[in-house]
């Protein structure tokens, strides 16, 4: 086992607090207080384009990922990699994962059992007895129509600690304003948005509109400072923000862990 899931396996969580740890993209894995691991669109592979990673390594090996469950927002290769999924259900055989209908018919190709999946669309709210979780609006970010992509958000609760994955949508927020009623003033604890503006994603401004109408307690920006093609300077977002509310961001680096509570 390396270091970092030493690190995940080792942490001890507070009561009415997560831990929270960020690898690469949107790939980041939440411990309960019980010791439950959650991942949210794991990518611990370099098939993709191996010479673009900004990073030859990943930061763990699939196979030594623990998971108890998986969250997956949409069927985009960095987000649904066969390449982690695969060794990861390997060595997670209770391991469920859920996504919408692209995402689990992929993971179902990768060898994991029916009774381990779970389908989910927008507006489904699905308890788990540990947390709870409600899919919510993204936009699908491709240009073709004929190449859409079922694209969610959640919205999770952990007994309390309410955490907020935008998952990757789409740079016109104007646009589509209505489709965020859902989560409009939801106030989470945390919310984790996509910064960057390659293939249509958020982009600084777009991103600041979405905390403005969340109004999130801390902002935690990711989807950067993995591939050299596309990537940001996390600073362009925070510049970006109200002065006000640029000391609520909180920058992690690739393995670094966070510990929230409810507010």
């Amino acid at each position: 086992m390396n270091k970092l899931a030493s690190v995940i396996i080792d942490t001890v969580i507070p009561l009415k607090a997560i831990a929270m740890f960020w690898l690469e993209q949107n790939h980041f894995i939440i411990k309960t207080a019980g010791g439950v691991l959650l991942h949210i669109d794991p990518f611990l592979s370099r098939k993709i384009k191996p010479e673009n990673h900004i990073y030859p390594e990943p930061l763990m090996a699939p196979e030594t990922a623990r998971s108890n469950y998986v969250f997956i927002t949409h069927d985009h290769r960095d987000h649904c990699d066969p390449y982690t999924i695969l060794p990861m259900a390997r060595a997670n055989q209770d391991c469920v994962f859920v996504g919408p209908p692209e995402t689990i018919v992929r993971t179902r190709t990768c060898g994991v059992s029916i009774d381990k999946l779970v389908v989910i669309q927008e507006g489904d709210e699905q308890d788990f007895g540990i947390f709870k979780v409600k899919a919510v609006f993204a936009q699908d970010t491709a240009d073709d129509e004929d190449d859409a992509t079922t694209h969610l958000g959640y919205v999770f609760d952990f007994a309390g600690v309410t955490i907020y994955n935008v998952g990757d949508t789409r740079n016109n927020i104007g646009n589509v304003i209505r489709r965020y009623d859902a989560v409009k003033g939801l106030r989470p604890d945390a919310m984790l948005l996509p910064i960057k503006e390659g293939y249509n994603n958020l982009g600084p401004v777009d991103a600041v509109h979405l905390v403005e109408l969340i109004e999130p307690r801390l902002i935690v920006p990711c989807h950067f400072d993995c591939f050299h093609d596309n990537t940001i300077a996390p600073s362009r977002f925070i510049e970006a923000l109200p002065e006000g509310r640029r000391g609520d961001v909180q920058i992690m680096a690739r393995g670094d862990r966070l510990f929230i509570s409810s507010s």
